[in-house]
């Protein structure tokens, strides 16, 4: 099985990883115990280095700053707030607690913007970006044996599959698995028999197609 590195699994345990990366995990680590492992134990290390720190009490303003943060602070996730509903990402294949790192915003859409995936039945919609880390979040719908056009990747990739699977130069990934692409990866997936592949896509830099689908996706950009 394909996991995300031990690196990026202590960036999220430790709160540095950006919103994509958040999402993308969140899905990964429920169905993967040992990524849950790596994080609970990732967890639990800060736990007992504070736990040593000598006790020092905090001051009043602070705890009283903390409960009125906490009194503003929006609920996410449409399925573990009672009363908060995601109408966009009803049917999708997505973990409450990936659901649940996605802000109130995403929440209440109406509905996703769905894009030509550039294969035939393909298509795509941006879920989310980070604007600290310039990344952003799509999630991707392709029929079983298509063809995802070859691309060059200028930017780091992340691919979190959701259901069905694929296959590329690289290997073979299905529902449950992590992929991470290096700038300068080209490839072309091709999608598993059987169930469609839905999956999660990190991308800080837009990808480089060729022949005439780059030169479309350049005209229209």
């Amino acid at each position: 099985m394909s996991h995300p590195s031990p690196d990026l699994l202590l960036s999220f345990a430790i709160g540095r990883a950006d919103l994509p990366h958040r999402v993308m995990l969140e899905a990964h680590l429920a169905g993967c115990a040992p990524c849950r492992a790596a994080v609970a134990e990732a967890t639990a290390s800060g736990g007992d280095l504070l736990r040593g720190l000598p006790a020092a009490p905090l001051p009043a303003a602070l705890w009283e700053r903390l409960r009125q943060r906490i009194g503003e602070e929006e609920p996410r996730g449409g399925s573990q707030a009672p009363g908060v509903q995601a109408p966009a990402l009803a049917g999708l294949p997505l973990p409450a607690a990936a659901l649940a790192e996605l802000p109130p915003e995403v929440l209440r859409r109406p509905s996703l913007r769905w894009r030509w995936g550039l294969a035939r039945g393909a298509r795509m919609a941006v879920l989310a970006h980070d604007p600290v880390a310039h990344s952003i979040l799509l999630i991707g719908h392709m029929p079983a044996r298509r063809s995802f056009p070859r691309h060059l990747h200028l930017g780091p990739e992340d691919v979190a599959v959701l259901t069905g699977g694929y296959e590329d130069e690289m290997g073979h990934y299905e529902a449950g698995e992590y992929a991470a692409y290096e700038p300068g990866t080209s490839h072309e997936p091709i999608t598993e028999t059987g169930a469609p592949c839905w999956s999660l896509t990190r991308l800080e830099k837009p990808n480089w197609f060729f022949g005439w689908r780059g030169l479309l996706v350049r005209l229209l950009s």
